[in-house]
């Protein structure tokens, strides 16, 4: 949802996330990437519990890739995220290129979340494996753990 500058104060308040995006189109046309970039952008404003309120359109430039001429477009988005569930899963569903946290500085979060930010990773590792795109390799000889 697009809200007011004006806003951002009792977001910010309210203890919002609020994070910056930088999303990316490449295509070889300028009419694909202008409209597939807009409608990227359209649906990542309509998702429940986001609230964008600022965003700049890039101009489309064209680009080099592998001998071919292709045209790339970037948004630049600012915005607001009621939890982290709901900033991890954009973050998964749009591909954002780059993204910044701008605030809180600090955020506690329940138990709960935690285990639905993993879930929600974990699916989207097992939607990869399933449509043929990798996955976890499980070698039973040698042990993994994250340190």
């Amino acid at each position: 949802m697009q809200i007011q500058k004006e806003d951002t104060d009792k977001k910010r308040k309210d203890g919002m996330i609020e994070a910056w995006f930088v999303i990316e189109a490449m295509g070889m046309t300028r009419e694909v990437v202008e409209s597939s970039l807009n409608n990227h952008y359209s649906n990542l404003e309509s998702e429940n519990g986001i609230y964008v309120y600022e965003k700049h359109f890039s101009e489309i430039k064209a680009v080099d890739v592998e001998g071919k001429e292709a045209y790339s477009q970037l948004v630049d988005v600012k915005l607001f995220a009621k939890d982290l569930i709901t900033l991890m899963s954009v973050v998964l569903l749009y591909g954002p290129s780059a993204v910044e946290v701008l605030g809180p500085k600090k955020k506690e979060i329940e138990m709960g979340e935690i285990q639905n930010i993993c879930n929600a990773v974990a699916g989207l590792l097992h939607q990869f494996a399933s449509a043929g795109a990798g996955g976890i390799v499980i070698a039973p000889d040698k042990k993994r753990r994250a340190e």
